[in-house]
C-alpha cells in the first residue's frame, strides 16, 4: 500500500451468522466483584477476561445509539495511550443501512480519524449491532477484521456485537481477535449487560475460535470482484464483505501523519498487502437491493402481517428445504431447535452440502435463511427438545419475538423421535398454537402429516395417532432411520407441509386469499397420508386404505396420491376410550388454561387424575419419597 494513500473511511456489512446466546443476571461492572457462582457451568462455563475495558463514558455512549436503535448501526473505537483501555467511540450517524447490512459514510468518517490521529488514539476496534440472538462473529467478519489488522498494523482488533434494546439496556459480546503463529485467534472475552443503574457481567457461554491467515487471504480472494479498468474508476472492489476498508488518496500532510502498516520486505507481506488492498475498497456507486423486490412476484399471495408470524421448527434436517422455502415467500421470523450437526450420511437423504460436514444444522440453515431473505430474523437453539428444556425455557424463546398472539406462532414437530414430537404438541396446546407434525414410513413408502389448530380442529394428536402412542406408552422402540429413503419422498412431503403451514398461518387473515378458509374445509381431515410407491399395500406397511378409496379408479391412479382422512375426538359415541390427553370433548382451548401451571416433562397418560401444578406434585413426590419420579397427569 503506497505511503501517499491514507484511510478515508469503513464500511461494515454485518451478515448476521450466528447461534442464539443465552444469558442469566450476573455481577456488576466492577474488577472487584466476583462473578457469579450459581450459574450452570455445563452452559455458562466461560470465565470473563476483563484485561481490555471499556471506559464508563463509552458504555453510556453506547446507551444513547447502538445499544438502542434497530440493528444494524455502530462505529469505530480507539484507545489513548493504554490499548488496554477503550476510551473513545465515535457512532456513524450518516452510514447506510439495511436490516442486515451496515456501510459506513466514508467522507465523515475521514474526519473522525485525521482527528484521532492528531489527538494520538489508536483506531482498534469496530462496534456494531446484530439482529436478535445473533452474537457471534461469521468467517465473513473474521476475515474483514485481519483487513483492519494489516490497514493499521496491528497485531489484534476489538470487535463487540450489540444487542440492542429500545430502552438502551443493552447486551454487548466483547470479541478480541489477535494474531497468532499464523492464525487469527477469536475469543469472547465477556458479555457486559447495561443495566438502569449501571453495568454487570452475566455468565455466558464459552466461545473460541482458531482461523488460518492463509486461508482467510484465501478466501478474501476468491470473492474480490475484478478491478475496474476506466479511469473514472480505479478502486480495487471488495466483495460482499463484513469490513471493507475504502483505499482513497487524501492530502499528502496527512498521509505522513498515518503509519504505513505495510512496509516489510519479506514477500509474504507484500502477497498479503496486495491481498488485503484488493478487497480494501468498496464501489461508491453500489446499489443494495430492497429486499422486497425478491418478492415482488408473491407479495400478494400474503399480507405482511402474515409474514411477521413465528415459524418454530423442533428437528431440522429433513425439513430444509420447507424452511427455505418458507424464507423464499417472506416468511421472516424463526426458530430452529436442534443439536445435530451435519454428517456424510445426510447427503443423500437432506439438502445439505460437503462444505456444511460438521457444522450445526441450525446454523447452516440459518444462513441459507439470510440468505434468502436478509430481513430475517432467526434464533438458533442448539439443544434437543428433551427434559433438560423446561417449558419456561421454551417460551423463552418464543418471547423473543414480543407482542405476538398464540395464533401468530406455528410450532412443528420435525424430528425422528416420538418422545420430542410429543413434547412438541403439548407445548402447543399448552400455548393454544397451531400445530403440525410431519412423519416420513419406513423406506420412504409413505409420508403422514398431522396439523391441529385450537378452537377449530377438534382431534389432539394423540386422537390422531393414538396406537403410535399406546405402544410407546408400553415400550415399544423405535429402529427405523431414513435409510433407502428416496430424497424425492422427503421433498413430496416437504411440499405438502409448506400448503398445509400456509392454510394455518393464513387462516382467517385475507377473506380474498383461499388459504384463509382452507382449514375451515378439512378441520375435521387433520391427517394426511401421501402413498410414496405403489406397492404400498404389500409392502412391510401393509397399508390398503389407498387401494380401496381409488379401487374404482385404479386406471386412473397408480401412486403420489393425498388422503385427508376424517378424524373425530376420541371418546365412547365413536367407538373410543376417553381421549387421556384432551378429554375427547372436541375443545383443545381448554387445555390452555388446565396446563397454565404444569410442565409439559411431566405429563403422563397412563391414568388421569386431576391437574395438578407442577409445584404442588413436587411437594407429593418428596413427601413419598419419589421426588425425580415422572408425573401422571390428565
Amino acid at each position: 500500500m503506497k505511503s501517499n494513500l491514507v484511510l478515508r473511511g469503513l464500511s461494515c456489512i454485518c451478515d448476521g451468522l450466528a447461534s442464539f446466546a443465552e444469558f442469566l443476571a450476573g455481577s456488576d461492572y466492577d474488577d472487584g466483584v466476583e462473578e457469579d457462582q450459581n450459574m450452570n457451568m455445563t452452559l455458562y462455563n466461560g470465565i470473563p477476561d476483563k484485561t481490555v475495558k471499556f471506559s464508563k463514558e463509552v458504555l453510556d455512549e453506547f446507551r444513547k445509539d447502538v445499544g438502542r436503535f434497530r440493528a444494524e448501526t455502530g462505529g469505530m473505537l480507539a484507545s489513548a495511550i493504554n490499548e488496554q483501555v477503550i476510551d473513545k467511540c465515535h457512532f456513524d450517524t450518516h452510514s447506510r443501512n439495511t436490516s442486515g447490512t451496515f456501510y459506513y459514510d466514508v467522507d465523515s468518517m475521514s474526519v473522525v480519524f485525521r482527528e484521532w490521529k492528531a489527538a494520538g488514539y489508536i483506531t482498534n476496534g469496530i462496534y456494531h449491532s446484530h439482529p436478535r440472538g445473533v452474537t457471534q462473529p461469521s468467517y465473513h467478519d473474521i476475515s474483514s477484521a485481519l483487513l483492519h489488522i494489516d490497514f493499521f498494523g496491528l497485531e489484534y482488533f476489538y470487535l463487540p456485537i450489540i444487542q440492542p434494546d429500545r430502552r438502551g439496556l443493552y447486551m454487548m459480546y466483547f470479541y478480541i481477535v489477535r494474531k497468532k503463529d499464523g492464525n487469527l485467534d477469536v475469543t469472547l472475552s465477556y458479555v457486559l449487560e447495561a443495566m438502569p443503574d449501571g453495568y454487570r457481567y452475566p455468565p455466558f457461554r464459552r466461545w473460541n475460535r482458531t482461523y488460518s491467515i492463509r486461508q482467510l487471504y484465501s478466501y478474501r480472494e476468491s470473492i474480490d470482484r475484478p478491478v475496474a479498468k476506466t479511469e473514472d474508476r480505479k478502486k480495487t472492489v471488495a466483495a460482499e464483505c463484513s469490513f471493507a476498508i475504502p483505499n482513497i488518496q487524501m492530502a499528502s500532510d496527512t498521509a505522513r501523519e498515518t503509519p504505513d502498516p505495510i512496509k516489510k520486505d519479506t514477500t509474504e507481506t507484500k502477497e498479503n498487502s496486495e491481498m488485503a488492498e484488493k478487497a480494501i475498497a468498496r464501489e461508491e456507486n453500489d446499489v443494495q437491493t430492497p429486499t422486497q423486490e425478491y418478492f415482488t412476484k408473491v407479495s400478494s399471495l400474503y399480507p405482511s402481517k402474515v409474514l411477521d408470524k413465528v415459524i418454530v421448527c423442533v428437528g431440522t434436517g429433513g425439513a430444509r428445504s420447507f424452511l427455505e422455502n418458507c424464507a423464499r415467500s417472506g416468511f421472516r421470523n424463526y426458530i430452529l431447535m436442534d443439536a445435530d450437526v451435519v454428517s456424510p450420511s445426510n447427503i443423500a437423504t437432506q439438502g445439505v452440502f460437503i462444505s456444511e460436514m460438521g457444522k450445526k444444522k441450525v446454523e447452516v440453515i440459518r444462513d441459507r435463511i439470510l440468505d434468502i431473505n436478509p430481513d430475517a430474523t432467526v434464533i438458533c437453539v442448539d439443544k434437543f427438545l428433551d427434559d433438560t428444556v423446561s417449558d419456561d425455557e421454551f417460551m423463552g424463546y418464543m418471547a423473543q419475538f414480543p407482542d405476538k398472539k398464540p395464533t401468530d406462532y406455528l410450532i412443528l414437530g420435525c424430528t425422528d423421535n416420538f418422545e420430542a414430537q410429543k413434547r412438541s404438541s403439548l407445548l402447543a396446546l399448552k400455548y393454544g398454537t397451531p400445530y403440525l407434525a410431519a412423519m416420513m414410513y419406513e423406506g420412504g413408502a409413505a409420508a403422514e402429516i398431522i396439523f391441529v389448530y385450537p378452537g377449530v380442529t377438534e382431534s389432539c394428536p394423540r386422537c390422531l395417532l393414538r396406537e403410535r402412542f399406546e405402544k410407546y406408552e408400553n415400550g415399544f422402540v423405535n429402529d427405523v432411520d431414513s435409510s433407502a429413503c428416496p430424497i424425492f419422498a422427503t421433498e413430496r412431503m416437504n411440499a405438502l407441509k409448506g400448503y398445509i403451514a400456509l392454510m394455518l398461518l393464513m387462516y382467517g387473515e385475507d377473506p380474498e386469499n383461499p388459504f384463509s378458509r382452507m382449514l375451515d374445509d378439512v378441520k375435521n381431515r387433520n391427517f394426511v397420508e401421501i402413498r410414496l410407491t405403489p406397492y404400498l399395500k404389500d409392502s412391510k406397511l401393509g397399508i390398503g386404505l389407498f387401494d380401496r378409496v381409488f379401487s374404482d379408479a385404479s386406471r386412473y391412479v397408480y401412486f403420489d396420491e393425498t388422503l385427508w382422512v376424517p378424524q373425530h375426538p376420541d371418546r365412547p359415541e365413536f367407538g373410543a376410550e376417553t381421549c387421556k390427553l384432551c378429554g375427547g370433548t372436541g375443545d383443545l382451548t381448554t387445555l390452555q388454561d388446565k396446563w397454565k401451571t404444569v410442565d409439559t416433562r411431566y405429563i403422563r397418560f397412563d391414568s388421569t387424575p386431576e391437574s395438578r401444578s407442577v409445584a404442588q406434585i413436587k411437594l407429593e413426590r418428596v413427601a413419598a419419597g419419589l421426588d425425580g419420579a415422572p408425573i401422571t397427569i390428565d
